[in-house]
């Protein structure tokens, strides 16, 4: 941080993101997934809010400019969304705060994000489409491979693109066909492997460039191979989903489309959560709108008059 002669305390954007990612480090014991994301959208803010084009002078930031910022963000994104950036928007300036280099703390300036689960109705893939969406991967190649157990994966078992790109190799178990997944809350998820996804992750790994330090089961084809982050994981959902002519795609729609698939297949709200990994049976629940008549067996006896 440098102090021109007017008093203004300039610090390099790049900086200020290593400074907050080690405290997201030392003071959050937050995971790699997490630091990502947080350090993610408070840079999407300092790039902003920013008097230039790579430092920023925090000691300037203002209420009404956070408020203003946040105003914009829900005028352009989901509340789910929205409220993932507002939370890392309010660790970034308390952190900004609480290691001097702002006087005010202006968390408060954020403001509450509202959501109402039960007005939120998963959206997943039909049939049809899926079968669209599997076949827009061209299998003759090595990315082509990938993008396809990459798909296989997440929409039969229902990953986030975060826990697709955190998959190693080591969290395969062959010989009792079983993954591992580290999912949200630092919990653990062991899946079975199903045929078609042990099938398409063998194909892509004898595929795989080798040799390579990394251990993560996905890794990019451009230059020196590197594990594949969340961004990237998505940004092959909706390429392949615009291939097939779907229109945009996000990476979640394949985690509802998993879960709309047990249901569908007869299986219960419960197998639906342990799928997911799902804290409480409210987040489960949700997906109560796919397939109403699921839902008889959980309705009780209506009352008959006299009895």
């Amino acid at each position: 941080m440098s102090t021109t002669d007017d008093g203004t305390r300039w610090i390099m954007i790049d900086d200020a993101i290593k400074d907050f990612d080690r405290y997201l480090i030392t003071g959050k014991n937050a995971s790699e997934m997490t630091r990502q994301c947080y350090t993610r959208h408070a840079r999407a803010f300092l790039n902003t809010v920013a008097q230039s084009a790579a430092a920023v002078d925090l000691e300037q930031l203002s209420g009404p400019q956070v408020r203003s910022y946040v105003t914009d963000l829900g005028e352009r994104y989901a509340p789910q969304s929205l409220k993932l950036k507002a939370t890392a928007l309010r660790i970034f300036l308390r952190f900004a705060w609480m290691s001097g280099q702002m006087s005010s703390d202006l968390t408060g300036a954020v403001g509450p994000v509202i959501t109402h689960r039960s007005g939120k109705i998963p959206k997943a893939l039909h049939l049809d489409e899926l079968v669209r969406l599997l076949a827009a991967p061209d299998r003759r190649t090595l990315g082509g491979t990938r993008d396809y157990a990459l798909l296989v994966l997440m929409s039969r078992l229902g990953l986030r693109a975060g826990e697709v790109g955190g998959l190693r190799l080591d969290d395969i178990d062959w010989a009792h066909a079983k993954v591992r997944v580290r999912v949200k809350g630092g919990n653990v998820l062991e899946l079975p492997i199903p045929g078609d996804v042990g099938s398409a992750l063998v194909e892509y790994l004898q595929r795989r460039p080798t040799p390579t330090p990394h251990r993560e089961v996905f890794l990019t084809n451009y230059g020196a191979p590197v594990p594949m982050t969340r961004g990237a994981v998505t940004q092959v959902v909706e390429r392949n989903a615009r291939t097939a002519g779907l229109g945009m795609v996000h990476a979640h729609r394949l985690r509802h489309s998993a879960a709309r698939a047990v249901l569908v297949g007869g299986g219960t709200f419960e197998e639906v959560g342990e799928l997911l990994g799902h804290a409480t049976r409210q987040v489960t629940m949700a997906y109560s709108s796919f397939d109403l008549a699921s839902m008889r067996p959980l309705a009780r006896p209506w009352p008959v008059r006299g009895q």
